[in-house]
C-alpha cells in the first residue's frame, strides 16, 4: 500500500482536529481549520500567478505561522520553494534569488529584496476571504524538486542545493516510523526555512496531529527564557544543535519543575561527550539522538542513540544509516575500506539531492558503473566493529561555526573584494569549544578593520563573519604555491592580539563591561560607541555577557536590551538603570 503524500497527511488532520492547535506562537493558536484556509487561499494566489508544478517561489518570511503556510501553499500548487531568511544579507538574497530564478515571490510584508525583479507577487499575509486552491488531481512525481538550500561554497559564493520531495518525505517518514510521537506530544519549531533541516520542524508534528510551538529568536539566544519556554510549553521534542542543548541543559537544571524532553536530537556540528554525559544526568529517561548529514543529502542520513555510549568513549559516534541511505568508507580512488580504516564518507541512496543548480555536481556528486548515485562528503570517518560510523574530522578546509556550515575560501574570496585588499586568507581555531575564524589580509595601504567589517557584514551571515580580522605582511605559501593555513597561524601568533584601546572608563561600572568585553573578545573596546558586533562578537558571545553583567548590574541584563545597546557605554547604563531598577 502507497503511503500516503504530505499533503494527503495534512488533509487528514484538518478533517480528524479542525479545531486542534496546529501551531503556537506568541501565547496566539492557529488550528489546523485555520491554517488549511490561510494556506489554501494562498495557494489560489499563487495559482492565479501561474505557480504551479515546476516552478520555484521565492519564499521569504520570518520563522512563524506565516513561513508554514507559505511552505503548505506552494506545496499545494506542486511548486517548490527557495527559503530566504530575513537574517541572510540582502546581497546575498539577492544573488540567491537571480540563479534559481523563481517564478514568483511570495514575502511577508518588507521582507521582499528584490524591487528590479520582474516576477509576480503574493503578499504573505492572513486572509479572510478568496478563493480556496483546490488540490491538483496528481501531486509531482517523488523526483520532483521540493526547495532549493544555500550553503557555503568553496569557489567563493554560496551554492544552491536541490532538495527532492522523495529526500524530504523519507526523513519525515523514517522519524515517524522509528520514533512515533506519544501521547501529549509538543513539537519546537526553531529554524529558518533557508535550512534543510527545517521540513521536519515545519511538517513533522503537523501532518501527525502534533502541537507545533514555534520559538522566537530572544528564546533561542537566551538559554533562561528557551528553558522558561520548554517547561512552560510542555515541549517534549527538539531537533537542536549542541551549542544550544549545553544551554538548555545547564538552566533547566536550575528549574524547580521536573518537565523532561521526551526527545531531543543533535545535528549539525560534533557532539561533545561531556554533553552527553550531562544529558544524561539532567534528563536520565529522554533519549539523545546524535544526527549526521549534510544540504546534499536532505539533512540526515545516520542516527546514534547516545544511550549506547560507552562510558570511556573519546567520540560520540554518528551511527547507522537511516532513511534509505547506505553509508561507506572510501579511499582516493573510490575503493571501500574496512571497519577501523580512516577514509572518506560517501553517501549514496533516497536521500542524495538532485544536485547542484547549474548543474555543477561532478565534484561531489559522482556515478558508478552501476548506475549508483553517491555522494562525496568530504568528511573522514571510519565504521567502528559494531557497523557505527564515527567521524574523525574533514579531508579539507571546510568547518562548522555555530552549527553552520562555513567554507574557508568563501569568506576569503569575500573578504578579497574589499576596497584596498591586496590578498586573503583564513584559518579557523577552537575557543572554548566553539570554532572560530580568523581572516588576515595584505594591502596596499592602510585598510580600518571596521570597513572591512562592513563590507563582510553586507555579504556574509553573521555565523560566517570572523572573530578577529588581522593585516599581515605576507601570506605564506606551501611548496605546491597554495597557501599554507599552518604557517599563517604561526604568523598572526607571532602578531600577537592588537591591544591598543581608545577607551577611557567614566567610572567602576564601565571599567567592569570593559573588563568583560576585552576577556570574551580578546581585546578592550577601541572607543566608547564601538559596536560589540563590530568587534568580532556574535549572538553567543552576547549570551554570555548578558550573563556575567549580573555582578555589576545586581542581577541579569535581559539578552534584547544588549542587542539593542551593544556599545560599552550604552551597557554600562543598562547595569547601572538595572540597579536602581532593583532599588524602587
Amino acid at each position: 500500500m502507497t503511503a500516503p503524500t504530505l499533503l494527503e497527511r495534512l488533509a487528514e488532520q484538518v478533517a480528524a482536529r479542525p479545531g486542534a492547535v496546529a501551531l503556537r506562537h506568541r501565547g496566539a493558536d492557529l488550528t489546523y481549520r485555520e491554517l488549511d484556509d490561510w494556506s489554501g487561499r494562498l495557494a489560489a494566489r499563487l495559482a492565479a500567478k501561474g505557480t504551479g508544478p515546476g516552478s520555484i517561489v521565492a519564499l521569504a518570511a520570518q520563522r512563524g505561522p506565516a513561513a508554514v503556510a507559505g511552505v503548505l501553499a506552494v506545496l499545494r500548487t506542486g511548486a517548490a520553494y527557495l527559503g530566504l531568511d530575513p537574517a541572510i544579507p540582502a546581497r546575498r538574497q539577492r544573488r540567491m534569488v537571480e540563479e534559481t530564478g523563481p517564478h514568483c515571490v511570495l514575502a511577508e510584508p518588507g521582507l521582499d529584496q528584490f524591487p528590479t525583479l520582474d516576477v509576480p507577487r503574493v503578499t504573505l499575509a492572513p486572509l479572510a476571504d478568496g478563493p480556496l486552491h483546490r488540490a491538483p488531481e496528481h501531486e509531482p512525481d517523488d523526483d520532483a524538486l521540493f526547495h532549493v538550500v544555500y550553503t557555503s561554497g568553496t569557489t567563493g559564493n554560496p551554492k544552491g542545493v536541490r532538495i527532492s520531495r522523495r529526500s524530504v518525505r523519507g526523513r519525515l517518514e523514517w522519524m515517524w516510523q522509528d520514533h512515533p510521537f506519544g501521547e501529549n506530544a509538543v513539537l519546537a519549531v526553531q529554524k529558518s526555512l533557508a535550512l534543510v533541516a527545517s521540513p521536519w520542524e515545519l511538517l513533522g508534528g503537523l501532518l501527525r496531529g502534533v502541537p507545533s510551538i514555534v520559538l522566537d529568536t530572544d528564546e533561542l539566544l537566551d538559554p533562561a527564557l528557551f528553558a522558561e519556554t520548554v517547561r512552560r510549553e510542555r515541549i517534549t521534542h527538539l531537533f537542536l544543535t549542541p551549542q544550544l542543548i549545553a544551554g538548555l541543559l545547564e538552566e533547566s537544571a536550575r528549574l524547580p519543575d521536573g518537565h523532561r524532553p521526551v526527545l531531543v536530537t543533535s545535528g549539525a556540528d560534533i557532539l561533545p561527550v561531556d554533553t552527553v554525559r550531562r544529558f544524561r544526568e539532567v534528563w536520565p529517561d529522554a533519549t539523545l539522538l546524535n544526527l549526521y548529514g549534510m544540504t546534499e543529502t536532505a539533512s540526515n542520513v545516520a542516527a546514534y542513540d547516545t544511550a549506547r555510549m560507552p562510558a570511556d568513549a573519546e567520540r560520540v559516534p554518528v551511527g547507522s544509516p537511516v532513511a534509505g541511505a547506505s553509508l561507506s568508507v572510501r579511499d582516493r580512488l573510490g575503493r571501500r575500506l574496512p571497519p577501523g580504516t580512516t577514509g572518506e564518507v560517501w553517501v549514496s541512496g533516497p536521500p542524495l539531492a538532485l544536485g547542484y543548480l547549474g548543474g555543477d555536481s561532478e565534484e561531489r556528486f559522482t556515478t558508478d558503473p552501476d548506475g549508483h548515485r553517491h555522494h562525496r562528503t568530504g568528511d573522514r570517518g571510519r565504521l567502528l566493529p559494531d557497523g557505527a560510523l564515527e567521524i574523525a574530522g574533514r579531508a579539507d578546509n571546510q568547518i562548522k561555526v555555530r552549527g553552520h556550515r562555513v567554507e574557508l575560501e568563501e569568506i576569503e574570496s569575500t573578504l578579497r573584494k574589499a576596497p584596498g585588499v591586496t590578498d586573503t586568507g583564513a584559518y579557523a581555531e577552537t575557543e572554548n569549544g566553539e570554532a572560530r575564524v580568523v581572516a588576515c589580509f595584505t594591502a596596499d595601504e592602510e585598510t580600518a578593520p571596521a570597513a572591512l567589517r562592513g563590507h563582510l557584514r553586507d555579504r556574509l551571515p553573521d555565523y560566517m563573519l570572523p572573530a578577529r580580522l588581522q593585516r599581515v605582511p605576507r601570506l605564506p605559501s606551501g611548496t605546491n604555491g597554495k597557501l599554507d593555513r599552518t604557517a599563517l597561524r604561526a604568523l598572526v601568533d607571532g602578531i600577537g592580539q592588537e591591544r591598543t584601546s581608545g577607551f577611557t572608563p567614566s567610572d567602576a561600572t564601565e571599567a567592569a563591561v570593559a573588563a568583560l568585553w576585552e576577556e570574551l573578545l580578546g581585546a578592550p573596546p577601541a572607543a566608547a560607541d564601538q559596536n560589540f558586533f563590530d568587534a568580532g562578537g556574535h549572538s553567543l558571545l552576547a549570551v554570555r555577557l548578558a550573563n556575567r553583567l549580573a555582578a555589576p548590574a545586581g542581577r541579569r541584563v535581559p539578552l534584547r536590551r544588549i542587542l539593542g545597546a551593544p556599545t560599552v557605554t550604552a551597557i554600562a547604563a543598562l547595569c547601572r538603570e538595572t540597579r536602581q531598577e532593583d532599588r524602587i
